[in-house]
């Protein structure tokens, strides 16, 4: 090899080590943006959820990840004593609630493709003198379009302890809101009938399905029910907690007007598997909602949670707290704002101001509103002593206090508030219930 041929290997190794470099250098520094971008969504999570725990609006435990990054996995305790009745940790059990509703989609899912089952199937193919069942399709269960009401009408002692035979009996006797189809009403009695059919259907109670579909194969090691499985791995349980006359207090786990079917326990990182499991394509495009999402909430008495993965920005949010005086609208909608690097407020301390209206004003509320999503109850407004005053199903409730001329609220540190909305010349209340809407239908008297 001549000098010549020396020189051009030597430039030409020279050229492949820049460009090897400078690949290198590039690729480092978009890891290095990446990584800071992923740091800086981490350390605005921390921060809002810290901010709650301060004001005292949020305790419990928060689990978010993108494209399998963990960018938040937190405690957040309101009470600095570790052996505080509210204290959680990661690996605490929560009662899943309404979030059963989710497996029970997935399970529908999977039967249907194992051709034991089809969206479009009445329900009186499972139960023959259901009234209505040859009207009532799986889908419309599914959907919450089946004109069952969200709870029973009738008041029920130790509903808790009715095997599902008896919950079903008494679903029979409840009248249609309307006609399967016409409308959507979230029901829990749907939903209950949709356990007992997938019961029926597999021959075993609805928990053991899912337990053996999903917890055992997925490796939910925390996850099983409080009935109708026996498991002995309930160690980690939370105490539940509400706000009464101003004080944290204590309530059961176990309330005597649920229902058993599916009192499934669980952990974020229990859930967050699941969520991983059903955000495959076979499973996502037959459950995604209209927000291009897989969502769903749960809460009972003293405890809410929630568990979605959104399919744009490829992220999965679980969250669960055992006491439900928190802004629960409020953190989904920042959460959802901080992933999409949107603006997006801190929360801080309330602090309503009464302002004086008149009574030709207050006129204009007076009435009566149904709120279908409380199952049917009715909010009244009257005016008393020239102030407005609600009453639910028939029952003084509180007197209100004018923040403008169109809302109004209980105490001034109060979350929720109400306002009147005038749509088309007529009034509708709208419900700000822990930041969420909900609205009530004014009724005409005839």
């Amino acid at each position: 090899m001549n000098n010549k041929q020396i020189v051009n290997n030597n430039f030409i190794f020279i050229l492949i080590s820049i460009y090897l470099l400078i690949g290198c250098n590039s690729k480092n520094k978009k890891n290095e943006i990446e990584e800071q971008l992923i740091t800086n969504v981490s350390i605005k999570l921390d921060e809002y959820f810290q901010k709650l725990k301060t004001l005292k609006k949020f305790n419990g435990v928060v689990l978010i990840k993108q494209e399998g990054k963990c960018l938040l996995f937190e405690t957040y305790n309101m009470s600095e004593s570790t052996t505080s009745s509210l204290n959680v940790k990661k690996e605490s059990q929560f009662d899943i609630h309404s979030i059963s509703k989710l497996m029970a989609k997935a399970a529908i899912i999977d039967l249907e493709q194992e051709n034991r089952i089809s969206l479009t199937d009445k329900i009186s193919h499972f139960i023959p003198d259901f009234p209505n069942g040859n009207k009532i399709t799986i889908q419309h269960l599914v959907e919450n379009q089946s004109g069952l009401p969200r709870e029973l009408s009738i008041k029920v002692d130790n509903l808790i302890e009715m095997k599902s035979e008896e919950i079903i009996a008494l679903i029979k006797k409840e009248k249609l809101l309307f006609e399967p189809g016409s409308d959507t009403v979230y029901s829990n009695l749907g939903y209950q009938l949709l356990y007992y059919i997938i019961a029926k259907l597999t021959e075993k109670p609805f928990v053991q399905y899912l337990d053996e579909k999903y917890f055992q194969p997925l490796e939910m090691k925390s996850t099983g029910a409080h009935f109708n499985l026996l498991k002995n791995n309930l160690n980690n349980l939370v105490k539940n907690h509400e706000k009464n006359d101003n004080e944290i207090v204590v309530v059961p786990n176990i309330e005597k007007d649920g229902k058993n079917q599916a009192k499934i326990y669980s952990t974020v990182e229990d859930l967050m598997l699941f969520i991983n499991h059903i955000k495959k394509i076979s499973y996502r495009e037959k459950i995604k909602n209209h927000s291009n999402k897989i969502s769903w909430s749960g809460g009972g008495n003293g405890i809410l949670s929630h568990a979605e993965y959104d399919i744009s920005k490829k992220f999965e949010f679980v969250f669960f707290s055992n006491y439900d005086e928190i802004p629960f609208g409020d953190i989904l909608k920042t959460v959802d704002k901080i992933m999409k690097n949107e603006p997006y407020e801190l929360p801080k301390k309330i602090n309503r101001k009464e302002i004086e209206i008149s009574e030709n004003v207050l006129k204009e509320y007076e009435g009566k509103y149904r709120v279908k999503e409380f199952n049917n109850h009715i909010f009244e407004f009257k005016i008393e002593n020239r102030k407005l005053v609600m009453y639910q199903n028939g029952k003084k409730n509180g007197v209100l206090k004018a923040e403008t001329e169109k809302t109004f609220f209980g105490e001034p540190s109060d979350e929720d508030y109400f306002e009147f909305r005038k749509e088309e010349g007529k009034y509708k209340l709208i419900f700000h219930y822990k930041k969420i809407e909900i609205e009530g239908i004014k009724e005409i008297r005839k």
